[in-house]
């Protein structure tokens, strides 16, 4: 069943075999495959249950209710945006259903590194293809590619840059274009549509606008979770809600289970709980284009760019290229200038063609606990990472230019707007500054690795952590690097195989 924790006034003490804070991928993964099992299990979600019906599909009522901080999640310095779900099924229900596994060269190199032996190559593979058929991935195809994702194609062509189709997990689709806002029509094959009834169906039970605040232990083992019941609106706490169990799963995200962690004193002889974040970080380039573009109607996010994206090189290049495109709230913060400029491009709006150039990421950030509810973060990308965004910048003005825009829009703090036959070779070298380039990222991940040595990681390969008992982890934090591609698929497959090792 589901239950609203904001209606429990006076509070509420649950027991269960298994708590799993966190409804996304891995979180709600990790419940179903516990279920199966055997295993009593109560979810918990900061968030809201929302169905179908209830996304709106406009930005001033959906932003504040399906992502962290309406969507205005920041480094402590507000240098990075970080774009994060909330509500029953997580950031599943805002994500652009982009699906890819774990290029095999960086799985190669952590079980090199950190051992991993219960994540095997074929065990990775056996759980890719399980998640696949569960959310059935396929290619979108290429009659459906809309406007703005064919400017990139043709680009790519024009240049004799590597690009192709991409894969999502979606059915029936109609292409509205409202993806990140939470799909009206019930066509993303999300963790709220082909997980929720799983659990259900086994018993779960699943508890909303209950937000953890920290793990409960004793003597070397997790005991429980104390939380909050939030006003769903106001998100202030209106009373306590305990969960006495006896295992615990932190599936809060790579920057919530952190926080939970280090709030609660749980540490690892490693230290790299919250110490070692990576996040994705992309930069944009704007086209002006003389014919309507339209970008936001039609599947977003169906071609990619991959020219520079060498994840099978040590010393590869690490820049991915896709269209990006916002609503016109989105788009309007993103515009750089003021008054008169900023509505003229604004009502260039139908013409505009917006790319962006994402990063495999080497910099290391940090998650803090903020008190007993909110968290911090901090994150720069370091020269190396500057640099490879600097090359991203470039490949998409190369590609807006080749596919026929007639001037590039780059969202500095003091607008750029580079014509047709303007010099673009600087992008290569520009110097990316703190609050000078909008620089957002929405894949957080690595911020409590596993390694099977307790040196080099917080919890081994099963998801187990190593220093406090009966305690586990299933969300892209255990990623012990930067993936380099959308962490989705990989975070369904590790709540899979977390779920089913907790309960053997």
């Amino acid at each position: 069943m589901i239950f609203d924790a904001s209606t429990w006034p006076g509070g509420l003490t649950l027991e269960t075999d298994l708590v799993v804070v966190g409804s996304g991928a891995g979180g709600m993964a990790a419940a179903v495959a516990a279920a199966e099992s055997g295993v009593r299990c109560i979810v918990l979600e900061g968030g809201e249950y929302l169905i179908p019906a209830d996304m709106s599909q406009r930005e001033e009522q959906m932003l504040p209710r399906i992502f962290q901080d309406s969507g205005n999640r920041k480094t402590d310095d507000r240098a990075v945006t970080i774009h994060q779900g909330r509500g029953v099924g997580g950031s599943t229900l805002h994500n652009l259903n982009l699906c890819k596994r774990i290029p095999t060269a960086i799985r190669t190199n952590w079980a090199r590194q950190h051992g991993l032996t219960h994540l095997s190559m074929a065990r990775w593979d056996a759980l890719y293809a399980e998640v696949e058929a569960m959310l059935r991935v396929a290619a979108v195809e290429p009659e459906r590619w809309n406007r703005h994702n064919r400017l990139l194609k043709e680009g790519c062509d024009a240049l004799g840059f590597r690009g192709g189709g991409l894969q999502h997990n979606r059915s029936g689709c109609l292409g509205s274009g409202f993806c990140e806002l939470g799909c009206r029509y019930n066509a993303k094959n999300n963790a709220f549509k082909v997980l929720l009834g799983r659990a259900l169906a086994r018993d779960v039970e699943v508890v909303t606008n209950c937000q953890a605040v920290r793990v409960v232990h004793e003597a070397g083992a997790a005991r429980g979770v104390e939380a909050v019941a939030c006003d769903p609106v106001t998100r202030r706490p209106v009373s306590r809600v305990l969960v006495k169990a006896k295992r615990v799963c932190l599936a809060a995200s790579a920057t919530g289970t952190a926080a939970l962690l280090l709030r609660s004193d749980i540490t690892d002889e490693s230290r790299l709980t919250g110490n070692a974040l990576r996040v994705h970080p992309a930069v944009v380039m704007a086209g002006d284009f003389d014919e309507e573009i339209r970008a936001w109607e039609g599947i977003p996010q169906s071609y990619e760019c991959t020219q520079f994206l060498e994840l099978d090189r040590d010393a590869g290049h690490r820049v991915w290229v896709v269209p990006a495109f916002a609503h016109p709230i989105g788009t309007a913060t993103l515009m750089p200038g003021y008054g008169g400029m900023h509505r003229a491009l604004m009502e260039r709006y139908a013409h505009l063609a917006v790319f962006s150039a994402m990063i495999h990421d080497v910099s290391e950030g940090q998650v803090r606990p903020d008190g007993d509810h909110g968290l911090s973060l901090h994150y720069w990308p370091n020269a190396s990472d500057r640099a490879e965004l600097g090359l991203g910048l470039w490949a998409c003005a190369k590609l807006l230019l080749a596919a026929g825009a007639r001037r590039l829009l780059l969202p500095t703090r003091v607008p750029r707007v580079i014509e047709r036959g303007d010099a673009i070779d600087w992008l290569k070298t520009l110097t990316i500054e703190r609050g000078e380039l909008d620089v957002v990222a929405v894949h957080p991940m690595s911020t409590v690795p596993m390694s099977d040595d307790p040196r080099s990681g917080a919890v081994d390969s099963r998801g187990k952590h190593h220093r406090m008992e009966n305690l586990w982890v299933a969300d892209g934090s255990l990623f012990p690097t930067s993936i380099g591609v959308p962490p989705q698929l990989s975070i369904y497959a590790l709540g899979l195989h977390v779920g089913r090792a907790l309960s053997a």
